[in-house]
């Protein structure tokens, strides 16, 4: 349910770190489209830069796919050849995520609480 008041800043800050509640923390203050249109932008961004950093499954060699017993190598298929690489992209796609997501809803809720301070 949308608020009817001035909303918290810090709940509204936290809640973006926990799945879902960011959607509720954008629901709250009649943001939601807008958050999930940005936040589904930002995802293709940061996808198209990961894809353009580390090459896709079909780029890698068979032979480093199957491990000496006929297994697959998951650690190979989801790291690459460089795992330092590939742990460090995830890092800062979720850095880069949750920046826009908190600075996206501090921003709308300082307006939202504006509003209700001068009648």
């Amino acid at each position: 349910m949308p608020a009817t008041g001035k909303v918290s800043l810090t709940r509204q800050t936290i809640y973006v770190f926990i799945p879902i509640l960011d959607l509720y923390a954008a629901y709250h203050i009649k943001k939601l489209r807008w958050y999930l249109l940005i936040m589904i932008l930002v995802g293709f961004a940061m996808s198209g830069i990961n894809s353009a950093i580390l090459p896709s499954i079909g780029e890698y060699d068979e032979d480093k796919i199957m491990t000496i017993s006929g297994e697959l190598n998951w650690e190979y298929i989801f790291l690459g050849e460089s795992p330092e690489l590939a742990i460090a992209t995830m890092v800062i796609y979720q850095a880069v995520t949750f920046a826009v997501a908190v600075y996206l809803i501090r921003r709308w809720s300082h307006k939202w609480n504006m509003q209700f301070e001068y009648p």
